[in-house]
């Protein structure tokens, strides 16, 4: 299965979860703020085998937030391999303050770590592909588009 993630500039924690429900379970790392370390558990919906089928996510600088967490967590566990473009490191949780004359905060007031690797910081680093390959969705059919191409090519040799 290929997920293009490209796109994605995010969402929520409930659609993160209920989509990662199909491919994964049990805890997949931790939202860090200061000293307090909160675990992101996920409680699968196997639906006709979607725990089990091979995986491809394509990612690209448009890829933020929840998106980059999804991909990043599928690599991380190694349940699927990442192609595309390297993500710009966008995955704080943010607090939203409005304030009485109309202004607005956006604070960051957590990030995400990795259960296999806590030490990476995609806030800094992003999601880095196993295979990087540029495509612009835009100038492309699904049949032209290099990054489709190439998970195709990636099932080929796995298979």
């Amino acid at each position: 299965m290929i997920l293009d993630n490209r796109e994605n500039g995010g969402g929520n924690s409930e659609i993160l979860l209920n989509t990662l429900a199909y491919f994964v379970n049990g805890e997949v790392g931790s939202f860090v703020e200061r000293a307090n370390r909160t675990p992101l558990g996920v409680n699968p919906s196997d639906i006709n085998g979607s725990q089990r089928v091979p995986l491809v996510v394509l990612v690209g600088k448009n890829t933020a937030s929840f998106g980059e967490i999804f991909a990043g967590i599928l690599q991380d566990l190694g349940r699927a391999t990442i192609i595309g473009e390297q993500t710009d490191g966008n995955v704080e949780v943010l607090s939203i303050y409005d304030f009485k004359d109309g202004s607005r905060a956006w604070i960051a007031t957590s990030t995400f770590r990795p259960l296999n690797h806590p030490n990476q910081n995609w806030e800094k680093t992003g999601i880095t592909p196993e295979r990087i390959v540029s495509s612009r969705w835009d100038e492309v059919t699904l049949e032209t588009d290099p990054a489709v191409l190439a998970a195709l090519q990636y099932f080929d040799q796995e298979g």
